[in-house]
């Protein structure tokens, strides 16, 4: 009983810094080599499946690790779709010949501007992220 109290504990005081990943920009560039990668912490869905086991089994669970859980589905959602459009994105840079990139140049400019709110301001907890999307696949669709 005294391992799962302070196994307990210690998860209680982990929450807070789990949660600290949804602070994180939505998208980020590699330093490297350049591309775009949606910006998740895992944490954040290991804190998700600890809190629905332990819910499970009867455990209290705090607040604030009840709050991450019940956005489950809207993270995970927004994941996906972010990851579709870093990876369309990338498929549409791809497919530019080298003859056409100064004629389409300005078209992917204005795309990764319009990409950058995501990796600038926009974070998980923010509340505007589903217009973000919409504005970014219209544009990508302008193509």
């Amino acid at each position: 009983v005294e391992f799962e109290t302070l196994w307990y504990q210690a998860w209680v005081n982990s929450i807070e810094a789990a949660k600290s990943g949804l602070q994180a920009t939505l998208i980020v560039r590699h330093p490297e080599e350049g591309k775009l990668h949606v910006n998740f912490d895992p944490e954040i869905l290991q804190l998700i499946r600890e809190t629905k086991c332990l819910d499970r089994m009867g455990v209290e669970i705090p607040e604030s690790a009840k709050m991450v859980l019940l956005q489950e589905q809207k993270f995970k959602t927004y994941h996906a779709e972010l990851s579709f459009l870093l990876r369309e994105y990338r498929r549409v840079v791809h497919m530019v010949r080298n003859i056409t990139s100064n004629l389409l140049k300005p078209h992917l400019d204005n795309l990764e501007f319009h990409l950058r709110p995501g990796m600038v301001s926009l974070t998980w907890t923010s509340m505007n992220i589903e217009v973000y999307l919409e504005q970014v696949w219209h544009h990508f669709h302008s193509l």
